[in-house]
Parts: structure tokens; sequence; C-alpha cells
């Protein structure tokens, strides 16, 4: 057995083997936290299921609407990961402020935890980006936002 041949070349080592195995039977069975390098395995076994709704940002520019059959998996998530990050910066930033800095770091002004960043100053940034990444000029830039219903078969496109 392999800790039993550890243990007569190295007690030292094969305590520490049993230790990690043992801090990983533990946090498997909490099933709580993940501390690396020790992983929960329900990380990575538990099914996903699909939502019922998704909300869907859709970006025009210069009044044509970017599809994502045109562009690679990387390009698009530069596309639209800004838009949906700069949209959810609001409650995200309160969360962030609620649940971690105030609780974990000993400050009482959340203001400089925030983002400031007006829906103005994006765009002008987000043009500028969608320039660059398009290789192209961009006049103007229109975001919105679609719901999607699925049913277990579609997407069904709704009002939001």
């Amino acid at each position: 057995m392999y800790i039993n041949r550890l243990y007569k070349h190295n007690k030292l080592l094969a305590v520490i083997v049993i230790l990690f195995a043992l801090l990983q039977l533990i946090n498997n069975i909490r099933q709580d936290i993940a501390i690396s390098p020790v992983y929960s395995y329900g990380m990575y076994s538990e099914r996903i299921n699909p939502s019922s709704t998704y909300i869907v940002p859709e970006v025009f520019v210069n009044g044509k609407q970017l599809q994502t059959k045109d562009y690679t998996p990387q390009q698009w998530d530069n596309i639209i990961v800004p838009v949906s990050k700069f949209y959810e910066q609001k409650d995200w930033n309160s969360a962030m402020w609620q649940t971690d800095i105030r609780r974990l770091l000993p400050f009482s002004d959340s203001t400089k935890f925030l983002n400031t960043m007006t829906e103005d100053q994006f765009k002008n940034w987000y043009k500028d980006h969608l320039a660059f990444i398009l290789n192209e000029k961009v006049d103007t830039i229109n975001i919105s936002f679609n719901s999607y219903q699925f049913n277990n078969t579609i997407l069904k496109k709704t009002t939001y």
C-alpha cells in the first residue's frame, strides 16, 4: 500500500498526504467552500439546468445589428461582455459592497469602491472599443435588451 510505503520512507510526508486527503474528504462532505488546491468535487459534477428566461443584449452599430455568427467566440465576448457588465454594475457594486468589502475591510465610505461611469461615458468608450474590434468607423451605437423564454425545446422572443 502506498501510504504504508511512504510512511516507512518519510513519516512527515506521509502525514502531510493523509492530512491533505482528510481535508479533501471534509471539503467534499461540506460542499460549501472551495479551498485551493483542495477542490470540491461538486464544483464539476452538478448538472446545470437551463433557465426559463434569458435577457439578451443586442448591439446595433451604424444601424446594423451585430450577429454572433459573424465573429469568433473571443471577439463576441469582447463585444457583449462589456455591455452586460456595465448595465449590471450598479447592482453588482451594491452587492459586492454589502456582502464582501464592508464585511471584510474596515471602511465605512463606499464611494471608493463603486463605479461611477455614466452611460454616456460608457458609450463613448464602447464606440472606440467596437471600432478597434470591428476595424471600421463607428458613428452610432444602439444597445437594447430582449427577453427570451425557453420551453425546453426552443427560445421564443418576448417583450422586455
